[in-house]
């Protein structure tokens, strides 16, 4: 995931890196106020460009490997969301997440690239430790972390302007080795 070509696969998913064609893409999805209810609420369009600048784009020459990816179909072609393996807002803390279209809900998706995205984070980057971080009432996305191999480590508050406004978030982690030996 270090050049512009770089994908990931799963057995039904690829990621790949965002580029500034994916605006509307991303501006639909942060746009549902479904899907943005835990990600700090709907975003217009230029906020939408403005993460997709930070987050994606400028972030990827900041931090090779690292990133917020678009997740496709790979038997489709369909966009279903998007994936990260990026640093916490403001913390120096790697992070795994994830935000799908609602139609993408509920397929097991979120786990199925997490996973892969773990594999890659401490196959592939040697990250000793890996995080994940969600609103306490999302327990859809808190099993997801759970499937993923991630073990719920209690609660954190953050700082960060885009974070300090959510409260206490459960906080989950998977360490490098732990991890190995139990996704086999």
């Amino acid at each position: 995931m270090r050049t512009s070509t770089d994908t990931l696969e799963s057995e039904r998913l690829r990621v790949r890196r965002f580029s500034v064609d994916d605006l509307d893409l991303l501006a639909r999805l942060l746009a549902d106020p479904e899907v943005t209810l835990h990600l700090g609420g709907v975003k217009d369009r230029a906020g939408a460009e403005a993460t997709l600048r930070r987050r994606a784009l400028d972030y990827y020459d900041q931090h090779p490997g690292l990133g917020m990816w678009a997740t496709i179909e790979r038997a489709t072609g369909r966009p279903v969301g998007f994936h990260v393996l990026n640093h916490i807002h403001g913390e120096t803390d790697i992070q795994v997440g994830y935000a799908l279209f609602r139609d993408a809900w509920g397929l097991g998706y979120a786990t199925e690239m997490s996973v892969r995205l773990l594999r890659y984070g401490f196959d592939d980057l040697a990250l000793p430790r890996i995080c994940a971080i969600t609103n306490l009432e999302n327990a859809a996305s808190q099993r997801g972390l759970r499937k993923a191999g991630l073990v719920r480590k209690g609660e954190r508050t953050f700082t960060h302007p885009a974070l300090a406004g959510e409260g206490p978030m459960a906080w989950f982690e998977a360490d490098r080795q732990v991890w190995r030996v139990n996704a086999g």
